[in-house]
Order: C-alpha cells, then structure tokens, then sequence
C-alpha cells in the first residue's frame, strides 16, 4: 500500500486499487476518464475560470472544473458559471465512461479547481498540481452502454446524475449512493506563485459541501492506509448485489472517426462475437484503418479504460519473434539460476491484444501453444515449475476464466482477445499463416470507402479546405484519380488524406472539387509521386501506361505533363 505519491495519477491508482477490490466481490466494474495523461492537452482561460474552447469540450471535459470563490469567508465551491450566473457548456458534466459491459458501479473522474480571487486583472488561479480525484458510487451499475456515455447534468442537492446507456432513447437520473473525494498530499502552506488566496485544504471542504448538499461525500488521503481500507468498507457497503439477465455478447459500436470503416465491416465482428468468436484478422490493402479499428475493438472489448494506463496491449509483429517473446520460456532468473518467465501474451491475458502487421511475424511458431486454448481446451507447456526438479508438474494453460488459478496455472480473462492486422499487398512471410491457425479467427475484410466521392468531400469538409458548395454533379479529381488506381491495386483512404493534405499545404488556395488549373496539376502531380505512387511498385507495365494515360485524361494533363506524370509512374512497373 502507498505512503507517499508523487501525483494525481498515483492518487487515482491507489484509490483505485481499494475500490476494485470492493467491487470484485459483486462482479462489478469501475470506468474513468482523463486519468491517462498527467497534464493537460486542452487551455483554460483565467478569464472565465473555464476552458478555452468551452463548447467544443462540452460533452467529453478532459477535467471537471469547479469555481471556488475565495474571496468570500468561507469559500464556496459551485458549478462553473457566467458573470449572469449562467452555467457554462457542459459545466454539470463530469466526463465519460466506456460501460459497454453493464458492470459499472463506481464512476472515476478528475476535478480541476478555478480559484476566484480578487487579483486583477485575472479573475481565476488554476494552482498547479491542484486537483482531486471524485468517485461516484452507485448502488448498483449503470446500464449497458458505448465507449462514450457521458454522466451529465450532476444535481448535488439530489444526488443524481443523467446517463442514457445503449438501451434508452432519452438520459435518465440514477441516483449516487455516496461519492468518494480523494485528495492529493499537498501541504497547507503549499500556493500557487500567483498568490492562491485559500490553501488546499480550505478548498477540500469548499468542494466536500458542495459536493454533498445531498448525500454523504467522504474524503480520503491516499497516502494513508486507514483511509483506503475505510475507503474499500465504504464502497462495498454502498453496493447492492442485483441478478440480472444475461448483457449478452458485447456489441462493437462504429466509431465516429472511422467513417470510411463499411458498415459490413461492424455487422460481422458483432455477429462474430454473438456466436462466442472475438479473435480476428483484419486484412485488406494499406491504408484501410485495420489498425485504428482493431484498437477500437480492444478498447470496447477491455474491462476497463486502464491497466497501468493501458486497456490493451499493443505489438507490432516482428520476423525475429520467437514462442518465448510471445507466450514464454526459460530464461535466467540470476545468478546461476533460470526459470520460467511468461512471455508477453500470457502477462496480459487479462485484456485484449493488439498484433499489427500479422503477417511479418511467423506466427503459427510464436503462438503454437496456444492453439488449444484459442479452441477452448486446455494446453500444457513444456517448462516444468521446477527446473531443478525433474518430477516437478509443468506450467497449464486453461481454455477459460478461473476464479483462483494454482502456482502453475495460467488462464485468459473474460476479456482476452487477439486482434490482428494484416497487410494483404505485403505478402512477407503470408504464407506461415497456416490454415490451422487462420480457423481459429474470424477474417474480415477492410476495404476501401463504399463512396469515394463522398469521401473526398467529408476530409475536404473536416480539414477546412472546401472552397464552395459541394455538387457531386462537378468533377472531383481526387477520387477520379483514385478510382483509377484501384482498378489496378486497391488502396485505402490513409494516402488519399495525405495527399489532399499536402495538396493544401503547398497551395491552399487549390480547389479540389473542380477541373484542376495547370499550376494545381504541376502540385498535385508532385504530391502523386509522394503520397500514393509509392504503394504501386512492381505493378505491369501495361497496367502503368493505362494508369498514367487514364490520369492525364482525366486531370486534362498538357502533353508536356503528361509525359512527367508518366516517368513518375512507368519507374515503378516491372
């Protein structure tokens, strides 16, 4: 147990600790936001006590923020509002969780304090390194939800919070059974050096009252082990045991950054994981998403936002593995000594793993042991718990779950999952993928975008760079150009966003929804050679005449164009 952190983020962990180990004993979660990253990624202004670019954060806060008045005796502590008293956006949210499981019982966030004062001419501190962890505990967990339901419109008074969860066609109330306030060991004397005209500790029980105009708020100090073990004895009082019907399999939901993703794409892994399979290869041509999509995955599929800051494990396959890298082996252990280490699959076979690039990897030798298990049976390895003892029992591998494993058990969680990728042009080593291996995932496609047009348009539309009203009646050279690379080697949307970026970054004032001007085709003919022609070596030299006579027609290319657009694309053909 701790007895001193060095910040916020350890206070999160060791807080953490006491409350999953309440919750363990009814099979219930906690989820979290913004405790991944030790400083802020998004500007408050001193001004308004409140962020930046407020309405833009509205509905996923990185922080809670609350404004204490310091200038009055004692402090108050409120939501944070406008000079008329208005709340500011998203002021009574506290952040969002990932409770795609339905096993959510405590809500973890971060509170970031704006201190009023009466220095002028800023209106608001934000002392550094001032900050408070707040846990709401509910009786019993929250409905299932997506990786992004947001606990909104927090009333003290009542104790009550809004959350929607999957099901639901409106937010809800649920009512909090007490809320834990876990503070950092910052010292009394300790202010900010623009002269904070309150301490820390004064502010603690400005936020404990306001906090609990309704329901009992504790707070603790992480650092001492009275306060966490009192904080696990009232978190486990605090729950009911509920027996409710089965949440079913977990439902993949799109994400909405991946908006070139098919919609097919997430009704296979969703019927996939219906029927028990949530192993998959993605696989398609480069620059499809497989890898942010498998990531997705993982992220929905973990138990939680965060093992060590980490929901899953993310490898990049490499041709030197070997089964020990993977699953595990003897190794030294010390001096004249060796034993068996578990290999990094095995260590988080409690959260889903990520392999990008399956294919560069001879994988069927790396993860052979566990063959078995990825069937549902049980392995054993061939490395005794002994080495030194020729009798000694050897390590299992069980097929499922297992509430207390022996000394020489390993056993997956309910959440382990391997989520591969696969490059289908980079066909290094694509063969060592052996059909017995292959039956044991689920293969999707990635492919590119359903509309290639409607694509171009909505990146032209996110990197602010359309020029007028879009008509899909008006040429589009980008996906013209891109349709004709396909029909010879697909690609995805990946270097179709770096070449209208580049495009707009040497000439911003290129319009890509029209015919394009000479000057615009000298640019775009450049960023060509740079952005996609490198994932076209090795084609025919048919296919490289047809694609660079189809492109100069199309872009309406001089003959002088024509024939540097063709030395850019004739040196790639075999």
């Amino acid at each position: 147990m701790p007895t001193s952190l060095i910040n916020i983020l350890d206070a999160y962990k060791a807080s953490k600790a006491s409350i999953v180990r309440a919750l363990n004993v009814f099979n219930y979660r906690t989820k979290s936001s913004g405790t991944k990253d030790l400083s802020l990624s998004e500007p408050t202004d001193p001004s308004t006590g409140y962020w930046q670019n407020a309405a833009s954060l509205s509905s996923k806060p990185p922080r809670w923020i609350l404004h204490i008045d310091g200038t009055c005796s004692p402090p108050i502590a409120d939501f944070a509002r406008d000079p008329s008293g208005r709340l500011l956006p998203g002021a009574a949210t506290l952040g969002y969780i990932n409770n795609g499981e339905g096993k959510c019982a405590v809500a973890i966030f971060r509170l970031l304090p704006a201190i009023k004062t009466n220095v002028s001419p800023v209106a608001f501190l934000f002392p550094q390194d001032w900050e408070w962890i707040v846990a709401l505990i509910f009786p019993e967990p929250l409905p299932p939800g997506t990786s992004g339901e947001t606990l909104s419109e927090f009333d003290p008074k009542n104790g009550k919070v809004q959350y929607k969860g999957r099901e639901a066609t409106s937010k809800n109330s649920f009512a909090i059974k007490r809320i834990a306030l876990i503070k950092m060991p910052i010292p009394p004397s300790a202010v900010n050096a623009l002269s904070v005209p309150i301490t820390y500790d004064v502010a603690t029980k400005a936020i404990q009252q306001f906090l609990g105009a309704g329901i009992p708020v504790d707070v603790y100090d992480p650092t001492s082990i009275q306060d966490l073990t009192n904080l696990e004895t009232n978190v486990s009082s605090s729950l009911t045991p509920v027996t409710r019907n089965p949440l079913g399999p977990k439902t993949i939901q799109p994400a909405p950054h991946l908006f070139a993703i098919p919609s097919e794409v997430y009704s296979l892994i969703n019927a996939a994981l219906k029927i028990g399979k949530q192993h998959f290869i993605f696989y398609g041509p480069p620059g499809t998403g497989k890898t942010t999509l498998a990531e997705h995955v993982a992220q929905q599929l973990s138990a939680d936002d965060a093992d060590n800051g980490e929901p899953y494990t993310f490898l990049t396959a490499s041709s030197s593995w070997s089964g020990q890298d993977l699953v595990g082996g003897y190794q030294p252990l010390g001096p004249g000594k060796m034993g068996f280490v578990p290999g990094v699959m095995i260590r988080n076979f409690q959260k889903p793993i990520v392999i990008d690039e399956l294919n560069r990897c001879p994988i069927d030798k790396v993860i052979g042991p566990l063959f078995s298990v990825l069937s549902g049976q049980a392995t054993t390895l061939p490395y005794r718990t002994d080495i030194t003892d020729p009798k000694s029992g050897s390590f299992k591998i069980l097929p499922k779950p297992k509430d207390i494993l022996g000394e020489n058990e390993f056993a997956p969680g309910e959440n382990w999952a391997i989520i591969c990728t696969l490059n289908q042009i980079d066909k290094t080593q694509l063969g060592q993928v052996s059909y017995a291996l292959s039956r044991r995932f689920t293969w999707i496609r990635v492919g590119s975008p359903e509309n290639l047009r409607d694509f171009v348009f909505e990146i032209l539309k996110k990197y602010d760079m359309l020029k007028g009203t879009y008509d899909p009646s008006l040429p589009n050279p980008v996906a013209e150009m891109w349709e004709k690379v396909n029909k010879i080697r697909e690609i995805g949307g990946a270097p179709i966003i770096d070449f209208i970026r580049l495009v707009g970054s040497m000439d911003p004032s290129i319009d890509l929804l029209t015919s394009l001007p000479p000057p615009a085709q000298d640019i775009c003919i450049s960023v060509l050679g740079a952005a996609i022609l490198p994932l076209l070596d090795g084609i025919r030299r048919g296919e490289a005449e047809d694609l660079y006579k189809d492109i100069s027609a199309n872009w309406k290319l001089s003959p002088e164009k024509e024939k540097i657009l063709s030395q850019y694309i004739m040196d790639l053909a075999l």
